[in-house]
């Protein structure tokens, strides 16, 4: 496959996996804090993590409350469930254990005699088909530098919802109110070009992509989370936040995914 795609084609298959869904307003008069869970698990020999926290009232001075000492626990539906381990304050890890695709998990939150549960279908993982880089040429604000675009065979005749993550030398690319996600609802069953949309990346640049396969509720939180514009508005009783697929009024999301790694180094990629 060419390496270096027409940009302008690319830019109209990210326009077609936009969304745009309603955001859920929050009562200002309760200034009562929030619990927020952030709970991932995946196919992969990596830790399950789950981060606990307590939102601020809105226009509060703290930024994020750590909450110790929830009980914690996942499991498969209509099975015993494996209970996690507190490794930090609000950070609570299940280590050795692998979650198998095409089953739905459960992660169940117990603080203050609540339990806060939300469930998340882990998919089959699907793999990069390929990568290519294109030059963008900055302007104004933007900065030049190659921009990431990942290719994937869209399975036939089913949902699929996907995040890609970057991560270049060894960290994570952040960027503030903007999330690499994709829905194959115009696209189901092709080739499709996944576009890396702000950050640029230079020759010297070592570049993981992680291609992640998510549910429909994972979709539906970060595209919300995008659409309002600034990731760390959860951290505070807000009058809009994210769509969660907890229940009992917690704020946050739980995702069980699949995900497909390729590590490049930009100056060799771009030579071959």
């Amino acid at each position: 496959m060419n390496k270096f795609l027409s940009i302008s084609i690319l830019l109209l298959a990210s326009l077609a996996f936009s969304s745009c869904e309603k955001v859920i307003e929050i009562d200002l008069a309760d200034s009562k804090s929030i619990i927020v869970i952030e709970a991932t698990i995946t196919s992969n020999k990596e830790p399950f993590t789950v981060l606990v926290s307590k939102t601020s009232p809105y226009f509060g001075t703290s930024s994020s409350n750590s909450v110790s000492g929830a009980i914690v626990s996942v499991r498969v539906e209509n099975g015993k469930p494996r209970y996690f381990k507190e490794s930090a304050p609000g950070i609570y890890k299940l280590e050795k254990t692998v979650a198998l695709a095409n089953y739905w998990y459960i992660v169940d939150v117990e603080y203050e005699g609540i339990t806060y549960s939300a469930r998340s279908y882990l998919h089959e993982m699907i793999p990069i088909a390929d990568i290519s880089l294109a030059y963008f040429d900055g302007f104004g604000f933007f900065d030049s530098g190659y921009k990431v675009n990942c290719f994937v065979r869209d399975p036939a005749g089913v949902d699929n919802y996907y995040r890609m993550k970057i991560y270049v030398n060894g960290n994570a690319v952040t960027d503030e109110g903007e999330i690499n996600l994709y829905s194959d609802k115009l696209f189901d069953g092709k080739l499709i070009g996944l576009v890396q949309h702000s950050a640029v990346f230079q020759e010297n640049d070592s570049i993981t992509v992680e291609l992640q396969s998510i549910d429909k509720a994972t979709y539906d939180y970060f595209s919300t989370l995008e659409n309002i514009s600034g990731i760390e508005i959860i951290q505070s009783a807000s009058p809009a936040n994210p769509i969660s697929n907890f229940n009992n009024g917690a704020l946050g999301y739980f995702s069980a995914y699949s995900f497909d790694r390729k590590p490049i180094i930009v100056k060799d990629y771009i030579n071959n």
